[in-house]
């Protein structure tokens, strides 16, 4: 077993390698909104104009509520909501508990506050919508699929065996596979293994779904 497990390293260093390029591929995808990424839940953003307060507002307002830091002119934040927490003017809320004090007559035109556009929000949604392949999301990382024709044993690196059988008509993602004497196996993640065998149906992704992964 010593030449199996050199294998699978072998194999998954090949694997790390190979989708390494996807990985920082996949990294360009983001949204970028001026000089940060636009995020899911996100509904606007504000640039600062002035030495603005941050303030950190917990539960209890009265007693958590203070300034943490300056935020300096040019610099840009995500909005997650806005809110008017008790005692305190209208906010926009930059994630957790971290606000800044909306424009008003009372306290002056420190910050401009911007939604995202329609395009934005398109884009948003197509760079992090999962790419399927049949049943199962294809991941970063995968080089293939196997369908199960009957039920399957499992077991480890190592060529012990487990307790878990994988039923017939699965669907599963494929990392790295050892070989050995018995013609070797699937590394299906999380140190689960299956024999190559009549049972199973090894698919690797297309070019076209790997396209679509790398967006």
């Amino acid at each position: 077993m010593k030449k199996s497990k050199l294998i699978v390293i072998a194999f998954t260093l090949v694997a790390m390698f190979t989708f390494s390029s996807i990985t920082s591929e996949a990294s360009t995808s983001k949204v970028m909104w001026g000089k940060t990424e636009l995020k899911k839940g996100q509904i606007g953003k504000v640039t600062i104009l002035k030495d603005t307060p941050l303030l950190h507002i917990g539960k209890d307002p009265s007693v958590d509520g203070g300034a943490v830091r300056a935020l300096k002119p040019g610099e840009e934040y995500r909005v997650y909501s806005t809110k008017t927490p008790e005692g305190y003017a209208p906010m926009y809320n930059l994630g957790g508990e971290y606000y800044v004090v909306q424009n008003s007559k009372l306290n002056g035109v420190n910050v401009k506050y911007e939604t995202p556009s329609k395009a934005k929000f398109a884009l948003l949604e197509v760079s992090s919508a999962k790419v399927m392949w049949g049943k199962t999301e294809l991941k970063v990382g995968q080089i293939g699929k196997v369908t199960l024709s009957a039920d399957v044993s499992t077991f480890n690196a190592d060529g012990t065996s487990r307790k878990e059988v994988l039923p017939a008509g699965g669907e599963y993602r494929v990392y790295t596979f050892v070989l050995d004497n018995h013609g070797g196996g699937y590394g299906l993640g999380g140190g689960l293994f299956v024999n190559m065998d009549a049972a199973l149906k090894y698919e690797t992704p297309s070019k076209y779904k790997l396209a679509l992964l790398n967006k």
